[in-house]
């Protein structure tokens, strides 16, 4: 069997892909773990060393995610992994169009259907996590200051969205006074992720026994 351990965040997109077939089991995991990297790690071994008894192979449906991998193995299977810094390249289809994307408006803040289903967009988290920690006028301050180098928010339109999470993404840039757009995903990425191939290009492989390090994700 292929298990595949992935964010969240891309949930609605594997699901779609995966859609009968009893071959691929999916364990999904908070959302928010690349907001504390440290964590990370240990919380996706635990994961991989749940389902190293019956898995045929293991795949992550993660980036590179602020190193949040590095250091998690597999004791007898190939770890695969997507050759790609965090989830915005799965989304847009290809590092190549992320890359090209980044290129033309390096000043964008990317929303998806997974980020604001989950009120992990900058209203939630500045509403929730960020308000119960230094109360809602320091909140919206902290906010706006993550959010000062961008000009832009942009929906990445990935499979079928609701309309009231469109809504919530035109809120998110009227209240940070970005300028909105949207753009249209690919699920060619989540596509190879569930059913592979897991080309070299795209991904990376480890070896059994062997911990991931962040040298295969550095350009050549």
């Amino acid at each position: 069997m292929r298990v595949v351990i992935a964010c969240r965040v891309i949930q609605a997109e594997l699901d779609e892909m995966r859609a009968g077939n009893p071959e691929i089991e999916v364990i999904y995991l908070d959302q928010a773990l690349h907001r504390t990297p440290g964590k990370m790690p240990g919380l996706i071994q635990e994961q991989i060393d749940k389902v190293s008894g019956y898995a045929d192979q293991i795949v992550l449906g993660y980036g590179l995610c602020s190193n949040g991998l590095v250091g998690v193995r597999a004791a007898r299977q190939m770890l695969i992994a997507p050759r790609a810094h965090d989830c915005i390249a799965l989304l847009m289809g290809s590092c190549a169009a992320y890359n090209a994307r980044f290129a033309e408006r390096p000043g964008t803040h990317y929303l998806s259907r997974g980020w604001l289903a989950e009120q992990k967009d900058p209203l939630g988290v500045t509403e929730g996590e960020y308000t119960e920690r230094v109360g809602r006028e320091s909140a919206i301050w902290v906010m706006g200051e993550e959010l000062k180098h961008y000009t832009h928010i942009t929906l990445i339109r990935s499979g079928i969205i609701e309309a009231k999470l469109v809504e919530r993404a035109r809120r998110n840039a009227e209240f940070f006074g970005k300028q909105y757009d949207e753009i249209t995903g690919s699920m060619d990425y989540f596509q190879k992720i569930v059913g592979g191939p897991y080309d070299e290009a795209d991904f990376v492989t480890i070896p059994p026994g062997t911990a991931i390090t962040q040298e295969p994700w550095v350009p050549g």
